[in-house]
């Protein structure tokens, strides 16, 4: 497998926060993109902080994935108030830092490792590197399709 560095992205916000919508926002926002995401680790540091890592894949082709590595890092939450149609609701404020790492990997399934693909898979490569450069381009669109999406969320 060949992995391709497509960029990084980071939206940070601070304010009332919902931990768990947001959680399940992002989540499910990857999902309807067409992500297998899975949760590789949840961190808690005490006093409010906590971080997950997330590995989100999108199978392009038999070829080609997006990878995506997320980290949500959750810093000083504390419960309060706050008046929402005049009622009084337990809110939490705090900071969400969220980092995205996107890759593109070739050959994900190892095929092209032995034999007499591993002599033809540079060859395939270049008659393909106009489709690899084209999936890229999509990929690096839709990383900022989604960061503009999570800084909505978050009223950014």
């Amino acid at each position: 497998m060949e992995v391709v560095p497509v960029g990084n992205t980071v939206v940070q916000y601070e304010g009332i926060i919902d931990d768990s919508g947001s959680y399940n926002f992002i989540k499910t926002t990857l999902q309807g993109l067409g992500y297998k995401v899975a949760e590789n680790s949840y961190a808690q540091f005490g006093g409010g902080n906590y971080a997950i890592d997330w590995t989100a894949n999108k199978l392009v082709d038999d070829y080609m994935a997006y990878r995506l590595a997320i980290k949500l890092d959750y810093r000083g939450l504390n419960e309060g108030t706050a008046m929402k149609d005049g009622k009084q609701i337990k809110v939490k404020t705090g900071a969400v830092k969220i980092t995205i790492t996107a890759e593109l990997l070739l050959d994900y399934l190892d095929k092209w490792t032995t034999g007499i693909t591993k002599l033809i898979r540079p060859i395939y490569d270049k008659m393909n590197q106009e489709v690899i450069k084209q999936r890229k381009t999509a990929f690096e669109e839709e990383l900022q399709n989604f960061k503009t999406t999570l800084q909505s969320h978050f009223g950014q």
